[in-house]
């Protein structure tokens, strides 16, 4: 893998101290299948970058309040 696919994998530590959240809340979305998309790979979990990205701005869409025209 080149440096840039390998960037586009974020672990699950990762993830959870990107968007600033206990690692063990992820894990519970994951158990309840909510949260960013992700996927195993061997004993891993794994997140896309790109995912991770989508689902944060769905988030802020759907929870957005204030600063209407």
């Amino acid at each position: 893998m080149t440096e840039n696919q390998t960037t586009e994998f974020m672990t699950l530590r990762e993830v959870a101290e990107w968007i600033h959240i206990a690692p063990d809340t992820l894990r519970y979305w994951r158990t309840i299948d909510s949260g960013p998309a992700s996927f195993k790979v061997g004993k891993r979990v794994l997140y896309r970058r790109s995912e991770v990205e989508e689902w944060f701005t769905a988030q802020e869409s759907a929870t957005r309040r204030g600063g209407h025209a």
